[in-house]
């Protein structure tokens, strides 16, 4: 099995054409006209999961955040990209960042959310951009199901925002950085929006605006790995699949 085999599959489903001009997606290191046998798929590429992939002989890494996002000036070893991406090509190994593109694909990072979240039907939040997704969920209150997406989450803390007393019936859900969207959210009718990184002052205007915001930082996208991972292992199962044991999140919740 050669390597552009694995990324033509990824591509008819989740086409680079899709993601965002600014976004850096694709073959960002080595080549893809060579056999494979190993895979490890992650979050981030970080000096540890350099090293994992290393240790493990991987000849891709498939990545949801791009390592090589702006461009690069230089690439000295002393430097944390530079170091990775010598290391990388020292040993053979490709990779390749699927970002917006799965993000906004149908059946990729939303859509795996939604489904996650118990969200019925969704369907597009932004239809301008093609990002997020909204729906209904059972009724219930507001604190039940914030307990039910960290649990589904597999998280033990988030940052909440708006009235915890209120119920919950229209839920949205845009994974990674959602704080330009909470307008969208509000004009769809949501009850409780789902993302990350909401900035301090987006948290204000939600506030403002009557919209009940769960920021779970980057957790949600933590089901890139499993999700790309099964995929994989079902359409190629003579390929060594492996998840990254490596947690990249770089917050400490003390």
């Amino acid at each position: 099995m050669n390597l552009i085999d694995i990324v033509k599959h990824l591509e008819s489903k989740y086409p680079r054409t899709l993601a965002y001009e600014w976004d850096n997606v694709g073959l960002q290191v080595g080549s893809l006209n060579r056999k494979a046998c190993v895979i490890l798929v992650t979050l981030d590429v970080t000096k540890d999961v350099v090293k994992e992939a290393i240790a493990l002989k991987a000849d891709l890494i498939i990545s949801h955040h791009p390592l090589i996002f702006k461009p690069v000036t230089s690439l000295a070893t002393e430097s944390p990209r530079g170091w990775m991406i010598d290391k990388l090509i020292k040993n053979d190994i490709a990779l390749y960042a699927m970002h917006t593109n799965y993000d906004l694909a149908d059946g990729g990072m939303n859509d795996r959310l939604a489904k996650l979240l118990g969200i019925r039907n969704p369907k597009l939040l932004d239809e301008a951009e093609g990002i997020g997704r909204y729906g209904a969920i059972e009724p219930q209150s507001m604190s039940s199901y914030i307990l039910k997406v960290k649990n589904a989450l597999g998280i033990g803390t988030a940052r909440f925002i708006g009235a915890i007393d209120k119920n919950v019936v229209i839920v949205g859900v845009s994974g990674g950085s959602g704080s330009n969207h909470v307008g969208v959210a509000k004009r769809q009718g949501c009850d409780l929006y789902v993302t990350g990184d909401v900035t301090y002052h987006t948290a204000l205007d939600c506030v403002q605006m009557g919209l009940s915001v769960l920021d779970v930082g980057h957790y949600a996208e933590k089901i890139f790995k499993s999700a790309v991972a099964e995929e994989l292992s079902n359409a190629f199962p003579e390929m060594k699949v492996a998840i990254s044991a490596v947690d990249t999140d770089p917050y400490v919740t003390l």
